[in-house]
């Protein structure tokens, strides 16, 4: 027994020097490659948000304050801490300055003049300027909102590069005192990075940068590793910039991970080797006794190194799901989802099957953060998620691409899984009330859902079709679906080159006015003339309003572009009055001048004082339906302020909006024009006969004068004159027509009434 004991004890303590020796290293290799895990996965985490905020940019732009909300509802300073802040920023021509400073001085992302206004730092004219867009930081300590970074060459030439190539990169720089990266990823119009040069340019809209200090990852990852040393090292190009965590000690193993992209970890810890030796003797001179501990000690070292293995096999997996699925629903994110469309995509192909997307959007969701708290927000979409998975077939897959979106892939078809029936089976469940939580009222959630079917080269193009039809979806009313069609991206196209150009087109002098004239129909000729906005386009030719009036609302244009028919239009009667024309000026203002613009009867008085034409020959027409939307009472006021001016006012498109005639009543208005689509039914439908004789009898009862809009036929004219309508304009008896046009036809003694009013 003691020579077994003695030889069995020798074999066990160079056994347990191996098993120990193999065991320290094997933990320090995989406490490296836990901690170089956890610093991917936070720099992925950090490329995620950028991405977010650059989807942003690439969709249609964004404003400091929805940049803020936005960052808000993420908590982007909260979740990532080593974040000094996130912002946009954009190259804007020495063209577009103007329309970038409006917007600026509206909604700042930095501090402005201190007369408020918008300023280049530092000044003087350059072909185009690097301006922050947008953005929310650590400190309220901000670059003026028109500090230019474009002024510094090396910043200008650093920002031409990553637009031209379409890389981002980690720039280093030192800021109080410390050192940091700036991240920098350029962003293009629909998320897709061009093939070319000249087509990223073309593309580009815009950077986000953001400070990051990689020690703040460094200690968080090192926290509860005593004695081990880590350091964090970026090295592209020119940039070569490491950070370091803990000291490192003497004697230290060292170990490097490459995490690709420029990123390398290197950790040292104390090799624990040197205690080793004296364990070993311990086991040899223990005997038989110490043999029987060592096979013991060999077990318990086996089935640690095994459950250290499983423990990090675990934990990978759980950083691999976190990285591939959403946090708050649990469901596949935006990375997963991309990938299952491209897979969905090569087996269409390969067994002649049509796949399909289904693009969801949460109709006015903004509006439940708004008012009931983004956590119950949360909790929405949480429930939204689970109620639309209930409407899906084991095959298909639904996933959560951020904020209130969420997509849907049908694999393949068959009876019970079409795109449409699948999308109205949605459209039913979310019709049926959201209880949140025991003490709330029901909720009721509206989605309107756009669908894509078919092959297409890449998975963006894809989801980029089902988001168009999404759009359309919206467009139409919102709660419904809506199938992708090719017109669609056209005329998605049209309306975003209009957008873009509407930019420059004030600047550039391409809107004219153009003037219809009013008849009285009691013989009196003609009484006034209507101002109608016309866009010569250099390229498109003359564009109509009905193509560009919504666009200029939504943009924020609506107040510069209806100041200047204002003063242009009252300017051009004033001319006709000094050569002894006695007629009324008609102007149409935009809705959302009404609605939102407090100095809407201050540019009229400027308007009326500029050109001095008389504030009894101008007439604010105004639609009916922004009348209807006056819930706060705010445009009465804004209508009553105009009123004072000895102006007056005439509802525009009447009949077209029902509005009731107890408010009608109480409007500050002198006329009524009658919607077109009433006057082109009159000969035909009696119903219409009977509402153009009730209104003109409105009309009279609350002392108002009543105009037809539309008139075409001598039939109509007739009818109108029977019902005892004041005046009336239409292609019957005027199309509209320029200036010079209208004082050659029309002004002179030979033409002051058209033949069909004789």
């Amino acid at each position: 027994m003691v020579v077994g004991g003695a030889v069995a004890s020798g074999f066990g303590a160079s056994t347990l020097a191996s098993a120990a020796q193999e065991q320290s290293l094997q933990s320090f290799r995989q406490t490296s490659v836990g901690v170089a895990s956890t610093l991917q996965l936070a720099l992925q985490h950090e490329e995620d948000i950028i991405a977010d905020a650059g989807g942003l940019l690439a969709g249609s732009g964004t404003s400091e304050s929805a940049f803020v909300q936005w960052a808000d509802a993420a908590r982007v300073l909260d979740r990532y801490p080593e974040l000094s802040g996130l912002a946009v920023l954009q190259l804007v021509t020495d063209a577009e300055l103007p329309g970038f400073a409006a917007r600026a001085v509206a909604d700042p992302a930095g501090p402005l003049a201190a007369d408020g206004s918008f300023a280049v730092v530092p000044v003087g004219r350059r072909p185009f300027y690097c301006l922050v867009g947008a953005g929310v930081g650590r400190t309220t300590q901000r670059p003026p909102a028109g500090f230019d970074f474009c002024a510094a060459p090396p910043v200008r030439r650093t920002l031409i590069a990553a637009r031209d190539s379409g890389r981002g990169a980690y720039l280093p720089n030192q800021s109080g005192g410390k050192r940091e990266l700036i991240v920098q990823t350029p962003i293009y119009r629909d998320g897709v990075i061009p093939v070319t040069v000249r087509a990223r340019r073309a593309a580009f809209a815009g950077l986000v940068f953001t400070p990051l200090d990689p020690t703040v990852l460094l200690d968080r990852a090192v926290a509860g590793q005593p004695g081990l040393s880590v350091q964090m090292r970026y090295h592209v190009g020119a940039a070569d910039v490491a950070f370091t965590s803990g000291p490192t000690p003497a004697g230290a193993r060292w170990m490097t991970v490459d995490l690709h992209n420029g990123w390398t970890i290197r950790t040292a810890a104390v090799d624990p080797d040197a205690g080793h030796a004296g364990n070993a003797l311990l086991v040899l001179f223990g005997g038989v006794a110490t043999s029987v501990l060592l096979g013991l000690l060999t077990f318990v070292l086996g089935t640690g190194r095994e459950r250290a293995r499983r423990q990090l096999e675990q934990r990978t997996a759980q950083l691999h799901h976190a990285a591939l699925h959403d946090a708050l629903t649990g469901l596949p994110n935006r990375a997963l989802v991309m990938d299952r469309i491209e897979q969905m995509l090569a087996r269409a192909r390969r067994h002649h099957t049509n796949g399909a997307v289904l693009f969801l959007d949460l109709d006015d969701f903004k509006n439940v953060n708004d008012t009931l708290g983004h956590r119950a927000g949360d909790r929405l979409l949480v429930a939204v998620a689970t109620r639309l998975a209930t409407t899906l077939r084991n095959v298909d897959t639904i996933a959560r691409m951020g904020g209130d979106e969420f997509v849907v892939l049908i694999d393949s078809g068959s009876a019970d899984g079409t795109p449409e029936l699948i999308a109205q089976r949605m459209l039913t469940a979310m019709g049926q009330p959201f209880q949140l939580d025991p003490t709330s009222m029901p909720l009721d959630v509206n989605v309107s859902i756009g669908i894509a079917t078919g092959d297409r080269t890449t998975a963006s193009e894809l989801l980029r079709d089902a988001d168009i039809a999404l759009y359309e979806a919206k467009t139409a009313g919102k709660n419904r679906y809506q199938s992708f069609d090719p017109q669609m991206k056209t005329a998605i196209s049209r309306r975003t080159d209009l957008e873009r150009d509407l930019h420059t087109a004030l600047g550039a002098d391409q809107y004219r006015l153009v003037y219809q004239p009013i008849y009285g129909l009691d013989g009196t000729g003609m009484v006034a003339v209507e101002a109608l906005l016309r866009w010569d386009h250099p390229t498109r030719g003359l564009i109509l309003p009905g193509e560009f009036i919504t666009i200029l609302e939504q943009s924020g244009q609506a107040r510069d572009v209806g100041r200047w028919v204002l003063q242009h239009a009252c300017r051009q009667m004033a001319t006709w009055h000094s050569h002894g024309e006695t007629l009324d000026l008609s102007v149409n203002i935009f809705s959302r001048q009404l609605e939102h613009d407090d100095e809407l009867a201050d540019d009229i008085r400027d308007a009326l004082h500029t050109s001095g034409l008389p504030a009894s020959a101008l007439i604010i027409e105004v639609a009916e339906t922004t009348l209807m939307l006056d819930d706060t009472g705010t445009t009465t006021q804004r209508l009553q302020a105009i009123k004072e001016l000895g102006v007056r006012i005439a509802v525009d498109d009447f009949g077209a909006g029902y509005t009731s005639l107890d408010h009608l009543r109480l409007l500050p208005v002198d006329s009524l024009k009658i919607d077109r689509s009433f006057i082109g039914a009159i000969t035909t439908s009696t119903e219409s006969v009977a509402l153009v004789n009730a209104w003109v009898q409105l009309a009279q009862d609350l002392g108002l004068s009543i105009t037809a809009e539309g008139v075409e036929t001598t039939t109509e004219l007739d009818i109108l004159r029977g019902a005892h309508v004041d005046q009336a304009q239409g292609y019957l008896m005027a199309h509209p027509l320029d200036p010079e046009t209208l004082e050659r036809d029309l002004l002179s003694p030979a033409h002051t009434t058209p033949a069909p009013l004789r």
